[in-house]
């Protein structure tokens, strides 16, 4: 159980620093709901492409 949390915690923490990294979010002037599914889709394709 430990190491399966330890793996799902080391993909979010990879993610949070990722969504650091990108300055665009920042200037997004957009509703919180199409920010969220923007967000969702990009870091999928993020970490699926960096495996």
């Amino acid at each position: 159980m430990n190491r399966s949390h330890a793996k799902i915690r080391a993909l979010a923490e990879k993610a949070v620093a990722t969504l650091k990294s990108w300055r665009l979010l920042r200037k997004l002037r957009c509703s919180t709901t199409r920010i969220t599914s923007l967000v969702q889709a990009v870091l999928t394709l993020h970490l699926t492409s960096s495996r």
